[in-house]
């Protein structure tokens, strides 16, 4: 079987010798190189044409965000970022990264993120893959990227929850709440900050303290001269306000 050829890429000694100790019990994967920096990844990609990257994101020099946007698709290997800033969890799916390691990371956390590698190599040989990573050039040339996914902390645990699977956000105080199912996901960030990183024709504006995912709506229906009452998939209902009335029209061509 081929193994599955990898690179680190850190500028850490210790997070380079910890990533490499782990793989050593991993008979399927190779290393192929260790780079303390962006520049020496980008030239060895070009060489090596690794299978799988493991990326920490703040390095001097050139950092991994940039070093994504200048890999050729062609050689795109999968990716997994490795950072010290749970922030960056939300970044890491804007660039369509597979995973992404919480420094520091155990070895629990880290076989977890392996076998998703393993799973991903078998997407790889079906040609879903490049079409992921075809996906990745446009988003990352895009200056408008919308995100895909949404961290979500409690309890000391991170949930990632897909956009599309959001029916509805709305206002909570300082948070959103999104709304899943059956489920809500509480996450703080304010509406106007929220609805610029979601893609428009995925979502709308229906009110100043709500949002609504356009493929959940079932109906609507007037109330009054210059409001509607959503009506979601779930049976939830939702008023709009009267400023969003010419908005709603226009986008949902009523």
């Amino acid at each position: 079987m081929n193994k599955i050829k990898t690179l680190i890429v850190d500028d850490e000694v210790l997070a380079r010798d910890k990533l490499t100790l782990f793989l050593q019990n991993e008979k399927d994967f190779e290393i192929v190189e260790q780079c303390s920096n962006g520049i020496e990844a980008l030239k060895s990609i070009k060489t090596s044409y690794p299978d799988l990257l493991f990326l920490d994101i703040q390095m001097p020099e050139m950092d991994g965000m940039e070093l994504l946007r200048n890999i050729d698709v062609q050689k795109i290997p999968c990716i997994i970022l490795v950072t010290a800033y749970d922030d960056y969890a939300i970044k890491a799916f804007e660039y369509h990264a597979l995973d992404y390691l919480l420094k520091p990371f155990d070895r629990e956390r880290f076989l977890v993120t392996i076998s998703r590698v393993r799973e991903q190599m078998e997407l790889h040989s079906s040609g879903d893959y490049n079409r992921q990573l075809l996906n990745y050039l446009r988003d990352t040339n895009d200056s408008k990227k919308h995100i895909q996914k949404v961290v979500v902390k409690d309890g000391g645990k991170i949930f990632f929850v897909k956009t599309k699977d959001i029916e509805w956000v709305e206002s909570a105080g300082n948070y959103l709440k999104l709304h899943v199912g059956k489920s809500s996901h509480l996450i703080r960030e304010t509406m106007n900050a929220f609805e610029q990183k979601l893609n428009p024709s995925e979502f709308i504006r229906i009110h100043r303290s709500s949002l609504v995912n356009i493929d959940t709506i079932h109906n609507l229906e007037s109330w009054g001269n210059t409001e509607f009452i959503f009506t979601l998939n779930s049976g939830h209902k939702v008023q709009s306000g009267r400023s969003y009335y010419t908005l709603i029209r226009q986008k949902l061509q009523l």
